[in-house]
């Protein structure tokens, strides 16, 4: 009997130490569950901030693209800087322009070469050359400079024409005459086109053997297109 209960009580025993180690492993089971479970929920959140990733990066690729035809025109017609100038330039080369109405006389030459000069710097806007074309006693000659920078920083000079009538000579070194300037311009803020119109009063002298404007009258107002 004494073995009979011995024997008993240790099935009791290695059968409570199976149910002991079985409930051990359900619940190992179940946290490897829960930690696969998880493990899988990250895997998809980082899934799907990749693909959020990848199509932002997709739209803006495709934005870039449809932009860059349009920044290359830009690029190409209005971002080239001229040395000394300070100021973007065009590409361009400038139009050859009429010099009509240009009366004869002994200086027409002398007084083209100046306003070959003047129209030249603003299509290379070229301050250094644009002043030299006025004598240094022109009056507010600074004043003149900063105006002409502060409008090349806007606009791009498309085509620049000029007449001149009505020369007429006051003495040996001074010619007088009406110069009639068009300018046909880009605006570099909205993109438009203009063509403009100016008349002048102009005083030519000589200094050094050279030619340069003197004095300048505006004869009427701005006329724009």
């Amino acid at each position: 009997m004494d073995a009979f209960g011995q024997t008993k009580k240790s099935l009791e025993m290695a059968q409570a130490a199976l149910e002991a180690e079985t409930h051990e492993a359900v619940q190992v089971s179940r946290r490897l569950n829960d930690n696969l479970i998880e493990a899988i929920r990250r895997i998809w959140r980082q899934l799907l901030f990749i693909w959020v990733v990848v199509i932002i990066l997709a739209v803006f690729y495709l934005a870039v693209l449809g932009y860059l035809p349009l920044a290359s025109k830009l690029v190409q017609e209005q971002n080239r800087v001229q040395p000394g100038a300070g100021v973007p330039t065009t590409e361009a080369e400038p139009p050859q322009a009429p010099w009509t109405a240009f009366p004869d006389t002994p200086e027409k030459e002398n007084l083209l070469k100046l306003l070959n000069q003047i129209r030249d710097a603003h299509y290379k806007k070229d301050i250094q050359m644009f002043l030299q074309a006025y004598s240094p006693a022109f009056p507010d000659i600074e004043q003149k400079r900063d105006q002409t920078v502060k409008s090349w920083r806007r606009y791009d000079f498309l085509d620049v024409q000029y007449q001149v009538t009505g020369v007429r000579q006051e003495n040996d070194n001074t010619l007088a005459g009406v110069v009639n300037w068009t300018y046909k311009t880009l605006d570099r803020r909205n993109h438009a086109i203009v063509t403009t119109s100016k008349g002048y009063d102009v005083k030519f002298t000589k200094e050094s053997g050279q030619w340069a404007i003197q004095e300048i009258e505006p004869l009427t107002k701005e006329i724009k297109d």
